[in-house]
């Protein structure tokens, strides 16, 4: 395969879907820790994302969102860092079978940076590189930053993770605002995030999760319009519900894979799922963008 950055000078590309809800399928409990998995359940993480390749996924996101030392201590597993996140990657290595991408995974710690929270800008980087470094030891394609709503949480993992070497992709989550466009969590606007994030060296520019594919139209083209790197987008299942106490993502396979070529037609170059996503999801994705092989 090409390397990933050299792919997408051109092309579309699929990506994989949600990890945490076919775990949950598979019996991991709400709010337990689905990383651990990687170690104890380690075939039922092959074949998840086993499922997600032969569904026609080309990037395959390992099982280590959070990975990091802080969220890990939550459930007593802070001294697991290397073995959990090497254990992922050799999962999505061997799912990938040498035709799909392999990208390690680095979500939010919970925490704000000072002085909205009580930790360090430089205690984030720490924790993020002892992530990222373990995560490069394993050999993935590179390393995605997903789900952020901080910019200042994600210049810091994005700073960690390019002390690798490796590809970065870094990927923030929008809501729409009052005004019709779209703000992360904490108020920052897709094009100064977008710019800066660039400037940090980011490889890939990136959103996901918050919302369904149809604000994702939107999304993808004001990124693209902002920076002049690669872009990925991975839109949740529609937007979720409540439902008899659960929450509920109400789009179905055909109905999302119907937002793909608008997508990709504002430019995005991988378009995956988030939340509420399965293999079906993405096999009707990949059959909507007319790809082969």
């Amino acid at each position: 395969m090409k390397s990933i950055l050299e792919a997408l000078q051109s092309g579309l590309y699929i990506g994989d879907g949600a990890m945490g809800t076919q775990l949950m399928e598979l019996g991991l409990a709400a709010g337990s820790c689905a990383e651990i998995w990687n170690i104890e359940r380690k075939a039922d993480v092959v074949g998840v994302l086993a499922a997600y390749r032969e569904a026609g996924a080309q990037a395959l996101i390992a099982n280590t969102f959070g990975g990091s030392r802080w969220k890990l201590k939550l459930s007593g597993l802070e001294r697991s860092v290397h073995e959990i996140n090497v254990a992922a990657v050799e999962a999505a290595r061997e799912a990938a079978d040498r035709s799909a991408w392999v990208f390690g995974d680095m979500g939010p710690t919970g925490r704000l940076v000072e002085p909205l929270g009580a930790d360090p800008r430089e205690s984030f980087v720490d924790v993020f590189r002892e992530q990222a470094e373990a995560l490069a030891s394993a050999g993935p394609d590179a390393i995605i930053l997903e789900t952020f709503g901080s910019l200042d949480e994600i210049l810091a993992a994005l700073e960690a993770a390019k002390s690798t070497g490796l590809p970065v992709i870094a990927s923030m989550t929008y809501s729409r605002d009052a005004s019709g466009g779209f703000r992360t969590m904490m108020g920052e606007e897709i094009s100064a995030a977008a710019a800066a994030l660039v400037e940090a060296g980011a490889d890939v520019i990136a959103a996901n999760c918050g919302t369904g594919p149809a604000d994702y139209v939107e999304i993808t083209a004001a990124l693209v319009g902002a920076v002049q790197l690669p872009v990925m987008v991975q839109p949740n299942a529609g937007v979720p519900r409540l439902s008899k106490g659960r929450t509920v993502f109400p789009m179905g396979p055909e109905e999302m894979a119907a937002f793909v070529r608008p997508i990709a037609d504002a430019g995005a170059r991988i378009i995956g799922g988030c939340c509420g996503t399965t293999p079906a999801h993405i096999r009707a994705m990949r059959a909507a963008a007319s790809l082969s092989g």
